[in-house]
């Protein structure tokens, strides 16, 4: 099964490299020049030193045009050493290019289930420690083989030549060093993978943290925060010197198993030449081929190393990649142009996908046009999952949505988002200028039409005070505003999109009075001529709903105007009562003082 596995990765990136197979192909012919130059003193090491032992009394000019010799032949080893390493330096970094894009590009497609499931940091130890551990097994990958194997084959040729006496010899030793590099990279191969799945928990914890850091502060877990990420720094410590050690302690062994070659050629090539077998010449271009052949088996080794690592990585990189995304488009999806009538859902049952009981269930909702539509509830009751339902960023279990008596499903996906437009509590800014926030989505914009949306959110005013006004970097996720400035400025989003289908998900239930004014101000222009649907936490912000409708364990349990439901004495009544019992009568809406029950 592992090696169906690996086979089939290797495939894979096969098919990723097969569009430049142009460069791979110049790449071995600069490697093949290379070997030839690199083999050649010690190919001609035989005819100078029998022209020295066995030749009559050289002139000096002859040593001259020797060492004139050695310049050329490695200047032009050289060169190919250069066409080699930038050919493999621009077919890595292209294919890295190629991958990165492609993870990407699968990533942000996927539906939000995978994101729910998935580690932050986890995922972007991919795009880091995954990506670069990949990148340094093809930088050996290719450069390795195409050079270091048939650097060995060409210099145990030459050995053969000289001497396949002693060649037999060194074949004895060679399987040996071939078992250990085998050895040393089945546990290797362990190491990485440990060490691998212990740097995504660590960049989880870091993220985590990081963006978490005003609740660890709040709470004074500073020192708890600190001893996790000790542990975690601790286990990716230990993991990543246990690759430094099966890396330290090869290199030393390889080494020893080569000089051991290395003592038994000599005390038998000793022999030969005094027996007359062969020329000290022979002997000579032999031992050069050999001490120079231990440099590729100790290169395979560090090879096969990195291969472990860089398959190890590349296949959590490919486990992604393969993920399939849960929200599956019609090959003959509809597009839809506008909203003329209605939203149906008829909900039989939603799950999420870790949950057994279902989040939503016979719940039925129709939103008409330009209607106005709350819902409220308790916590869990499944007002935030409706609103995510209607973009379909989840797909339902059973039963149906409907935009104008078509199935969402048979919908396409981005023509039916663009007819929505949603503000959160959560607001979602970009490390970006304010003008980039603002026109998110609808780059041909007119700053005309920016600066309309902008007066339309009353956010007009604070940018225009900003040190660079609509051109201010607002730091990231927005930090360098307050949390009103960032939700007028989500507002501002949602008025430029212009989209018919309205989401408020508790727009203002993180804001203090003053913003929410503000904020209130603003969504009030953005439901203008739109057909809203409405999660809030304060009752009082939708008392002019044209209807509200309560849930409770993913059902609507009763519905009404804001008055109708007062009157009615229901659940509707217990949340309004529980959210104003505690606040002086002054600051009561007047409908609220007639009903709350002492």
């Amino acid at each position: 099964m592992k090696e169906e596995k690996s086979r089939h990765i290797a495939l894979r990136l096969y098919n990723l490299i097969s569009p430049l197979k142009g460069w791979v192909i110049l790449s071995i012919v600069c490697m093949a020049g290379y070997n030839i130059f690199t083999a050649a003193p010690a190919y001609y090491a035989k005819d100078i030193v029998d022209a020295i032992v066995y030749g009559e009394k050289p002139e000096l000019k002859q040593y001259f045009l020797v060492g004139l010799g050695l310049v050329i032949v490695f200047a032009v080893k050289g060169f190919f050493f250069f066409g080699h390493s930038y050919c493999v330096g621009h077919l890595v970094q292209s294919l890295i290019l190629k991958l990165r894009q492609h993870l990407f590009d699968h990533l942000v497609n996927l539906s939000l289930t995978f994101f729910n499931r998935s580690k932050t940091g986890d995922l972007i130890s991919r795009f880091t420690n995954d990506l670069h551990a990949f990148q340094n097994m093809m930088q050996v990958g290719v450069a390795g083989p195409f050079r270091d194997i048939p650097q060995f084959f060409l210099l145990l040729g030459i050995m053969f030549l000289r001497s396949w006496q002693l060649a037999l010899v060194t074949m004895i030793i060679i399987p040996v060093a071939i078992l250990f590099i085998h050895n040393f990279g089945q546990r290797n191969k362990i190491a990485v993978s440990e060490r691998q799945i212990s740097f995504g928990g660590l960049s989880s914890l870091l993220v985590e943290t990081i963006t978490g850091v005003r609740v660890v502060k709040a709470f004074g877990m500073e020192k708890y925060e600190s001893k996790r990420f000790k542990s975690a720094n601790d286990d990716l410590y230990k993991n990543h010197m246990r690759s430094i050690m099966i890396d330290s302690y090869s290199y030393p062994i390889i080494e020893i198993v080569g000089a051991t070659a290395g003592a038994t050629i000599v005390a038998f090539g000793g022999y030969f030449i005094i027996n007359g077998q062969i020329t000290p010449g022979d002997f000579t271009s032999f031992l050069i081929s050999f001490f120079m052949l231990n440099e590729p088996v100790k290169k395979l080794n560090g090879f096969n190393l990195k291969l472990q690592e860089g398959f190890a990585a590349v296949r959590r990189i490919f486990n992604v990649l393969d993920v399939k995304d849960e929200i599956v488009i019609s090959p003959n999806a509809k597009k839809i142009t506008g909203f003329e009538k209605e939203i149906d859902l008829n909900i039989k049952a939603f799950h999420y996908p870790e949950n057994e009981e279902p989040a939503i269930r016979d719940f039925k909702l129709t939103l008409r046009k330009g209607e106005a539509v709350a819902l409220v509830g308790s916590s869990g009751a499944g007002k935030t999952t409706i609103a995510n339902l209607i973009p379909r960023f989840y797909d339902i279990t059973r039963g149906t949505v409907t935009i104008d008596g078509n199935d969402l499903r048979d919908l396409d996906l981005l023509s039916l988002r663009k007819l929505i437009a949603i503000v959160t509590q959560d607001t979602i800014l970009f490390n970006d200028t304010i003008a980039s926030n603002i026109t998110y989505g609808q780059p041909e914009c007119s700053k005309e039409r920016m600066f309309a949306a902008a007066r339309a959110a009353n956010a007009h005013k604070f940018i225009n005070e900003q040190p660079e006004g609509y051109d201010t970097l607002i730091g990231e996720k927005g930090t360098r505003l307050s949390g009103g400035q960032r939700q007028r400025l989500s507002i501002a989003r949602a008025l430029v999109k212009d989209a018919p289908i309205l989401i408020l998900d508790e727009a203002t239930s993180a804001l203090d009075s003053e913003s929410e004014i503000e904020v209130q101000q603003a969504i009030e222009h953005l439901m203008e001529n739109r057909t809203t649907l409405v999660i809030a936490h304060r009752l009082s912000t939708i008392r002019s709903a044209d209807r509200i409708c309560v849930m409770e364990n993913g059902q609507i349990v009763e519905q009404g105007r804001h008055e109708e439901l007062l009157i009615n004495g229901g659940r509707y009544q217990q949340l309004y009562e529980m959210q104003f019992k505690h606040q002086p009568e002054s600051h009561m809406p007047e409908e609220t003082k007639g009903h709350l029950v002492s």
